[in-house]
């Protein structure tokens, strides 16, 4: 009995030394007495801007009644294998800036507490990722500026502007220095660049980043035939082959007779400055006929007043039979100006039967297309393509004013291949619509997508009345949509008609704000300050970028 009760008494003291051993490693666990724990600094915090970046941290957890020093390193490595810069702070936080940190580039910090007489230094804590975003003087890049071998940098002027570094995206960086008078002047022609090459610039007052921005010079053009004013440029459509481009060199140049046929062939016709201002073409119709024909247009003014022109672009099948069917290659109109044809800007409804014709792609971009279609009274919308089978008409960056009585018509209905696309973006249209059409879109029973956003909609009609419904698109499967847009003074006569409606479109972010523009307005400028300037879906501005530089 007395041995029983003697190994109880000696389990019982086991269990005892037990329980106080887990009570002692308890309070170990619970009160840390590790220096660089109790001491080290936490949540670190960035608040970052354009020139600066501020870094607060929440002091250690036994720092009541104690200073503390703080040593703060910077790195673009997160494992700081090579520190950029080094700090201290004697409080829980600091402010650094570009003439410490390098703009544009990602950075860690990480913060520790110094050793003091009788604490050794604390462990690190690391921050999250940040970066000085810099400060952008670089104004948007216009694309007409935008050359083979040269470009034009506009920026805000501001003294002590210094220098452009200009790098292309494999090779060695260049540096333009900037005179007094570019730096005030707020822009820059730079030579000697290499076609179809991407660069950075960077400008630069001292060693202080000042903006920065991005091109692509254009792509090589290897001519077939160069014209001079004078040359017969009617002749040179008709004999170059398939494939060919034909420059023009600046001057002026008629094709006055009743058409000009661009048959079976995909061609493009081209200014050798890239500047419609100094390059000019007086038109009386450009014909596409038959199966293959297409045509690039670039660089160029139109002008099609003194031949009392009928339309600028104009489908057939074939000369003896206009509506024959035939599958037309893409026509793009890119910086050009086109003005003076009575009916229409482009028709493709002479096909016999619904798909007839057929073509992919109708592009206009970085232009300025106006006076076409009698003042609003003509029966042929801007875009005519009714029975034409298409599967995108793309407007971009481009102005269109006293253009037709509607903008686009697809109203016969056809059972397509695809569902076509209209998309319109960053574009102006100003005193439109006219002879009761659809002033937007008519596509009537026909499914289509049909989009429009960051562009300006004012002053309709611009004769007589217009449907007051802006768009017609009823066709199952079709998606309707206005984004990022302003549009006023949209009504359905020029006197007591009612404001346009939009159908089953969907509208997201739009704006009314009336700029004073009138339906004979030809300057489109947005005003410095105004919210249009920063209404778009990326913050920037919307309508046809050229009135906003």
């Amino acid at each position: 009995m007395k041995t029983f009760i003697n190994k109880l008494g000696v389990k019982f003291v086991v269990l005892l030394l037990m329980v106080v051993a887990i009570s002692s490693c308890k309070k170990e666990e619970d009160v840390p007495t590790e220096p660089a724990r109790i001491f080290k600094p936490s949540d670190v915090k960035i608040t970052a801007g354009e020139t600066s970046a501020k870094l607060t941290w929440t002091v250690p957890l036994m720092s009541t009644g104690k200073t503390f020093k703080y040593s703060i390193d910077f790195s673009t490595d997160s494992l700081f294998a090579t520190v950029n810069y080094t700090t201290t702070a004697d409080t829980a936080g600091v402010t650094v800036t570009e003439e410490n940190l390098a703009v544009r580039t990602k950075y860690y910090a990480r913060v520790k507490a110094s050793a003091t007489e009788s604490q050794p230094e604390s462990k690190y804590i690391r921050s999250s990722v940040f970066q000085l975003t810099g400060i952008q003087l670089f104004t948007a890049i216009r694309d007409n500026e935008i050359k083979e071998n040269n470009v034009t940098l506009r920026y805000t002027p501001a003294v002590g502007l210094t220098s452009i570094v200009l790098t292309p995206e494999s090779g060695t960086a260049t540096t333009i220095t900037l005179s007094t008078t570019d730096a005030s002047a707020g822009l820059k022609a730079i030579t000697g660049l290499t076609a179809g090459t991407k660069y950075t610039a960077e400008l630069f007052a001292g060693t202080k980043s000042k903006g920065i921005a991005t091109f692509t010079t254009l792509a090589p053009t290897t001519y077939t035939v160069k014209l001079n004013p004078g040359d017969d440029l009617a002749a040179a459509i008709t004999s170059v082959a398939n494939g060919a481009i034909i420059g023009l060199n600046p001057g002026t140049y008629n094709i006055t007779a009743v058409s000009t046929f661009i048959t079976q062939k995909t061609i493009t016709i081209k200014s050798t400055s890239g500047n419609p201002t100094d390059t000019k073409v007086n038109y009386k119709e450009i014909d596409l006929e038959g199966t293959g024909a297409g045509v690039t247009l670039s660089g160029i003014e139109f002008d099609g007043t003194a031949s009392a022109s009928l339309y600028f672009l104009n489908f057939i099948g074939t000369q003896a039979a206009n509506g024959a069917a035939a599958t037309f290659t893409n026509v793009v109109v890119d910086n050009c100006i086109a003005h003076g044809s009575v009916t229409s800007f482009l028709r493709g409804d002479r096909g016999t039967a619904a798909r007839d014709f057929k073509i992919t792609n109708i592009t206009v971009n970085n232009s300025i297309v106006y006076d076409m279609g009698l003042n609003g009274s003509s029966a042929y919308y801007t875009f005519h393509v009714n029975k034409m089978q298409f599967n995108t008409l793309t407007i971009s960056k481009s102005t269109f004013y006293n253009a037709g009585p509607g903008l686009v018509t697809a109203s016969t209905t056809y059972a397509g291949d695809v569902i076509p696309t209209v998309a319109i973006t960053n574009s102006t249209f100003n005193g439109f619509g006219g002879n009761a059409k659809y002033a937007l879109l008519d596509a009537n029973a026909n499914p289509i997508n049909f989009t429009i956003l960051n562009s300006i909609f004012a002053n309709t009609p611009k004769s007589g009345t217009v449907n007051a419904a802006a768009i017609r698109g009823t066709g199952a499967g079709s998606t309707l949509k206005i984004s990022n847009s302003n549009y006023f003074n949209l009504f359905s006569a020029l006197t007591g008609g009612t404001a346009l409606t939009f159908g089953t479109s969907t509208l997201a972010s739009n704006q009314s704000i009336n700029t004073g523009w009138t339906a004979t307005t030809t300057d489109f400028t947005i005003a410095v300050g105004s919210p249009l300037r920063s209404a778009g879906s990326t913050g920037g501005p919307i309508g046809d970028p050229r009135w906003t530089y």
